[in-house]
């Protein structure tokens, strides 16, 4: 569902979906994202879309890698699913990986297959998202409410825990992380979630 205007006299008040419907709010948070610089790469031979599009090794030809912000790639544990994360932790880690696949001397690579992880400090909030959260995904209130702003949502894709985003609940959250390394079953999470 998308946001078709955010609404109120001298503060937000509301959201009003394309649906029509609203969403009380006082609060509204806008992440927009980047579009990568890849005009450079242009005529490189390198496959371009939405970033350098590189096999699940983080190899984009023979000899070259890419990581962090431009690199999209297949995550094996979401089951390929096509990801370019654009937070610091992913290209530490991407950045590792990437050297190692370089560096393989015997060309055996491993693919790299992270938990996406994305955390932010807002005053006294504590906001952090592992996994993948999407609109397209079975969504369940884990832990918390909304209205105390201490929660911790779930989302399914497909029978699986695919994802959490949890405000001021890092234990829940970082529980549910491991869960999505394993690969757990959306039954799993939701018995954790009620136990």
């Amino acid at each position: 569902m998308f946001v078709e205007a955010i609404e109120g006299d001298t503060c937000v008040e509301q959201v009003r979906l394309g649906d029509g419907s609203t969403v009380d709010a006082d609060v509204v948070l806008v992440a927009v994202g980047v579009t990568p610089d890849t005009g450079w790469l242009a005529g490189s031979g390198l496959t371009l879309d939405n970033g350098v599009v590189c096999d699940a090794s983080c190899r984009a030809a023979p000899g070259i890698v890419a990581a962090g912000d431009i690199t999209r790639w297949p995550n094996a544990l979401f089951d390929g699913e096509l990801m370019r994360l654009e937070h610091w932790t992913n290209a530490t880690e991407q950045g590792v990986h990437a050297a190692r696949t370089l560096l393989a001397a015997d060309g055996e690579t491993q693919p790299f297959a992270p938990v996406p992880f994305v955390w932010s400090d807002q005053y006294d909030r504590k906001i952090q998202t592992v996994g993948v959260v999407s609109a397209d995904a079975d969504l369940h209130t884990a832990h918390g409410s909304y209205a105390e702003r201490q929660f911790v949502s779930l989302f399914g894709r497909r029978g699986r825990i695919v994802g959490a985003l949890g405000f001021n609940r890092p234990r829940q959250v970082m529980q549910y992380r491991r869960l999505i390394s394993e690969r757990a079953s959306w039954d799993a999470a939701l018995e954790l979630a009620n136990a």
